[in-house]
């Protein structure tokens, strides 16, 4: 019989980003019923925006495990996850009525990532040392 469930500070790091990454397919699911056009690139900016919030929820559960890990390194493994990640969605996409897959939005996508690292680096890691 298990005696309680406690799950560490690392591990519902984990539980985020999975449930975070379920959120981007289910998303990515939704047919579309009329296509709109993007406005200067607006589609654009939502991919590096969920994206940032991927990529710094992945820099948070990745650090949880491995706080020795270098930034260099952790923006490295980031971008790389972030674009493959963006690479399955738009494979996946591709599948669904009304949506497409796009370079532009992998690009999009990894940059985001990037990003969503950089502000982890920048406020996270940098209040750590403060500390």
């Amino acid at each position: 019989m298990m005696q309680g469930f406690r799950l560490t500070r690392f591990s519902w790091y984990w539980v985020a980003t999975i449930c975070y990454c379920l959120v981007i397919f289910g998303l990515s699911a939704i047919p579309k019923a009329v296509s709109i056009p993007s406005l200067c690139g607006v589609d654009k900016v939502l991919h590096v925006i969920e994206y940032g919030v991927l990529g710094f929820l992945i820099a948070l559960s990745l650090t949880g495990v491995r706080p020795e890990i270098s930034n260099r390194f952790l923006a490295i493994l980031i971008l790389v996850l972030a674009t493959l990640y963006g690479i399955s969605d738009e494979v996946h996409q591709a599948f669904v009525p009304g949506r497409s897959a796009s370079v532009w939005d992998v690009l999009a996508d990894g940059l985001g990532g990037l990003l969503g690292v950089f502000f982890y680096i920048r406020i996270v890691r940098t209040a750590r040392i403060e500390d």
